[in-house]
This record gives structure tokens, C-alpha cells and sequence, in this order.
């Protein structure tokens, strides 16, 4: 059971708890049941958005006491997306929460992110899972390291588990997301990213991870298809020069190469023989020096603009 630290400010603070949710009639009311009695201590609304299922969700949540609003488009992202809107502009939430709805993360585990935000330790809380055999295969463990890892050290997000479902923030960091280009599970990557670019203090607190109750909708390499998309499109956005500096440094060096081959063959003939592989190796490093050059022009541009997103009113429906 929660217990209140006495080192919280006493700053009025809402909470807006989206569970984001499709089939899920066996899980939704023991997770609703258990987040009203840890977060008891709280001023919270909890935030069911179903992504049009076909069996009891909605209802079940409803005789919950939990609020209802369905989704308008498929994607865990968009579920999210509507949930925020939905808690920052009706409920006048300041603080926002993500916990899944099949179980998996325990409620026991929200009080202890929440309380890192209120004492204004952090501004972003992510969950680093405990993770089992039971309760994650091997392919979806390797495939949350192998993202976090490029998440890591490609994006400097010092964060050990990316991927994990179970996170909070501060409500303004959503004025920053591009929610129209992110719909599926690539939704933590770009919060994360975010939240870094807006300087955000963030932190990660373990938390139980269990066998998910009802069948999984994740598919581990569509997911990390996504991902790896996301991850492209954060570092064109955020680090251009980095990306576009990379593609170009390569396509010098495969042009250097193939010039190579002919300057021997002529040193050793006197006689250009490879005019096709010639030719080829000029456009390649010319082409290589215009994206490198991008890169340079695209980052200056980046640090001259700051960009804002607008968002919708009424996005999501009950």
C-alpha cells in the first residue's frame, strides 16, 4: 500500500491514468480495481481507450467506474494520443500515466513514479521491467535490448528498458509530439526523444513485469520494424547532421574505393581501361559530398527552429 512522502510538495496535482485497450474483457476491471486502491491517495481519473473490441472491455470498464472514450484509428500510438487529449483538455490532467491493461505491469508499481514527479525529482518516469522467461519470450527480450541499445547510443536516451509500457510524465510534453506520424509502438521512442529535446529530468524505477492475462498483440518484428523506422525519422528530425553525414561519409568512401581500382589500373597501364567504373566513381563522391552537405545545412536549420505542433480539439469521441 501507498504511503505518503512527506517530501512532496503540496502543489495540486492531477493524474491522468490512460489504459489504452483492445479485447481485454478477462484483465480490464483487476487493473482498474487495483489502481483505485494504490492510488487512493491521489487525485486521478482513469482513462480507458478501447480500440473498438469486440467482446466486454468497454462495458466491463464502465461497471468499473473508469471513463470511456474510443479510439478513432488503429495503432497503440493513436490510442495514447486520444487518451492524452482527452485527460490534458477534459479532465485538466498535469501528470499522465500509461499502464496496460492485460495485467502485465503491476498497479503497486505507479505510486513510486508518480511520487519521483511530484517531489520534482524527474519529469519523465519509465519502468525498467523485471523481466522472466515465463513472462517475456526470448525473441521480444532481444528485441526490446536490441532497440533500447540504438535508442541508446544513437539517440543518447540513457534509459535501459525504451520499450517499457508502464511511464509517466508531465503533461506538456505532448505539446511537442508529432502524434499523426507515430500511431504504433513506436510512441515511447518518440516521447522519450522529446523529452530529452525539452530537457526534461528523467529517471527509471524497476518494476514487475507478469505473463500477460489473454493472447498478445505485439508482433516483435513488426514492432521493431517501426522502431528502427522511428529511430531513422528522430535522427533526421534531431540529428540530421548525424544521419545525412553518415549516409554521405559511406558513399564518398564506396566512390574513393572504386576510383581507387582505376588509378592503379592506369598507373599500371598508362591506360584508362574502367571508364564506366570511372565515371561511376566520380557521381559517387559527388553525390556523397551533396548529402554530407545537407546534413550541414539541415542541422544549422535545426538549431535555428524550434518546431511546434498543433494540436486537435476533439480528437477522441466517448
Amino acid at each position: 500500500m501507498h504511503k505518503e512522502n512527506n517530501n512532496i510538495p503540496s502543489i495540486k496535482s492531477k493524474i491522468g491514468i490512460v489504459i489504452p485497450a483492445l479485447n481485454e474483457e478477462k484483465s480490464i476491471g483487476m487493473v482498474i480495481d487495483k489502481l483505485r486502491t494504490v492510488m487512493k491517495d491521489y487525485d486521478f481519473e482513469i482513462v480507458v481507450v478501447d480500440g473498438k473490441s469486440n467482446d466486454h472491455t468497454v462495458e466491463i470498464a464502465r461497471q468499473h467506474n473508469a471513463q470511456v472514450i474510443i479510439q478513432r484509428k488503429k495503432g497503440y500510438g493513436n490510442a495514447l494520443f486520444g487518451g492524452y487529449l482527452y485527460c490534458t483538455e477534459e479532465l485538466d490532467c498535469n501528470i499522465l500515466l500509461t499502464i496496460d491493461a492485460d495485467n502485465t505491469y503491476n498497479a503497486e508499481d505507479c505510486p513510486k513514479m508518480i511520487d519521483r514527479i511530484l517531489s520534482e525529482d524527474s519529469d519523465y518516469v519509465v519502468g525498467k521491467r523485471l523481466v522472466t522467461s515465463q513472462s517475456m519470450s526470448t525473441s521480444h527480450r532481444f528485441g526490446n535490448k536490441a532497440i533500447s541499445f540504438l535508442i541508446r547510443n544513437i539517440l543518447h536516451v540513457d534509459i535501459n528498458d525504451t520499450q517499457c509500457g508502464l511511464f509517466a510524465f508531465r503533461s506538456y510534453l505532448i505539446e511537442n509530439i508529432d502524434f499523426f506520424t507515430t500511431s504504433g509502438w513506436a510512441l515511447n521512442t518518440e516521447l522519450l526523444t522529446r523529452a530529452v529535446e525539452s530537457g526534461m529530468n528523467i529517471s527509471e524505477v524497476e518494476v514487475n513485469y507478469n505473463p500477460r492475462i489473454g493472447e498478445t498483440k505485439v508482433n516483435t518484428l513488426h514492432a521493431g520494424a517501426i522502431n528502427l523506422a522511428i529511430i531513422l525519422r528522430m535522427m533526421r528530425d534531431s540529428e540530421p547532421l548525424m544521419l545525412l553525414g553518415i549516409v554521405g561519409v559511406i558513399i564518398m568512401l564506396i566512390g574513393i574505393i572504386a576510383g581507387a581500382f582505376v588509378v592503379f589500373d592506369y598507373i599500371e597501364t598508362g591506360v584508362v581501361h574502367r571508364t564506366n567504373l570511372a565515371v561511376l566513381s566520380a557521381m559517387l563522391v559527388i553525390t556523397g559530398v551533396q548529402i554530407f552537405s545537407l546534413g550541414l545545412v539541415a542541422d544549422m536549420i535545426k538549431r535555428r527552429q524550434q518546431k511546434r505542433m498543433h494540436i486537435p480539439h476533439n480528437y477522441y469521441k466517448k
